[in-house]
């Protein structure tokens, strides 16, 4: 249906007849000219881990392929972000003991690469491979972005040689408490950490939060990319390496999270990820988990957890009742967490 619409737009003005026959034809030739235009500034990344956690978490439901569960082998994507050697991806695709990385430019050329920094909030990473010249990306006007635009994601993999593209729209623009945008376009291990561009080419974001406990899965119509904007706020962090992030503690009481958008038919607060050195962290909580009540007070909500949260002081301990997937992927174990929230600082 998507392409049927892309393709009536393309066409418009054309004569019923040769609509009619053209439809597919046009819409192809539309996809290529951004993979062609955009792959240019996509590089695929190969990773070598010595201990990888966060990429492998078991099997999942009878049946399902090993690989939805668990990083698969094979590259991932990035995108050049300036001419000088600076690669934005997904902090998935780097996370972890790495013993060797190396990126891959669209020329066929072998880079040694250094990943920089990471972004658990935004979910990005920072790499630097040893080039000049390389092609960068035109960013698009976010403020002229709208719910319905047309927009492909361009990735890397499983063939590094070949760029591949996918097609979607945009269908919000205010995700994961702001920092993205969300698409139906397929993100998947391959091409997550390639680019979200509109048709012009423009870069929108960098697709994002893709890993084996994401609650939403991968190709499976709801996808993010972080957006530009929030990258570059964080960009001096991240090239000064380690592990940085750019979530601000709020005043009262903070656990150290990331919540996840609600799902459907799930009650309680869904855990993204655990920021570094938070009393989430310390506290054993991980991706994936859903909080589903606080010192015995059902939480149904982000706010409810808020209200709950506000009602003591920091420094004291409190008891976090969650519900955890269990490794078949389709039932949860009943758990009781002590927890010391801290103060935020704003």
């Amino acid at each position: 249906m998507k392409r049927a619409w892309l393709a009536a737009v393309l066409l418009a003005g054309a004569s019923p007849a040769r609509a009619q026959e053209s439809l597919a034809d046009e819409t192809a030739r539309a996809l290529r000219a951004v993979r062609d235009s955009v792959g240019k500034s996509v590089v695929a990344i190969e990773a070598v881990w010595r201990d990888d956690p966060e990429g492998e978490t078991g099997s999942g439901p009878a049946g399902a392929h090993r690989d939805y569960y668990n990083r698969p082998q094979g590259p991932s994507t990035g995108t050049i972000l300036s001419a000088d050697g600076y690669i934005l991806t997904c902090a998935f695709n780097v996370s972890g003991d790495l013993l060797k990385l190396t990126v891959i430019t669209p020329d066929g050329r072998r880079h040694e690469a250094k990943r920089l920094g990471w972004d658990p909030k935004l979910d990005v990473g920072l790499l630097k491979i040893d080039a000049k010249d390389l092609p960068t990306l035109t960013r698009a006007k976010f403020e002229d972005a709208r719910v319905g635009d047309f927009v492909c994601v361009v990735g890397r993999a499983p063939d590094p040689a070949s760029p591949t593209v996918n097609f979607g729209i945009l269908s919000a623009l205010g995700r994961m408490e702001g920092t993205a945008v969300q698409t139906d376009a397929e993100v998947n291990y391959g091409n997550v950490g390639g680019p979200l561009v509109n048709l012009k080419g423009e870069l929108i974001g960098i697709t994002s939060r893709v890993r084996p406990r994401a609650d939403w899965g991968q190709s499976g119509g709801v996808a993010f990319a972080t957006k530009m904007k929030e990258i570059d706020e964080a960009l001096e962090n991240l090239k000064k390496g380690g592990q940085e992030t750019t979530a601000k503690p709020p005043k009262g009481p903070w656990l150290g999270f990331v919540a996840a958008e609600p799902r459907a038919g799930v009650e309680g607060v869904i855990i993204d990820q655990i920021l570094p050195n938070s009393p989430a962290e310390e506290a054993g909580l991980d991706a994936g988990d859903v909080i589903v009540a606080l010192d015995g007070r059902p939480i149904k909500t982000l706010d409810d957890l808020k209200a709950e949260l506000a009602k003591k002081a920091a420094g004291i301990d409190r008891e976090l009742s969650i519900r955890r997937p269990k490794r078949d992927g389709k039932s949860f174990e009943d758990r009781k967490l002590k927890i010391r929230p801290t103060e935020g600082q704003e």
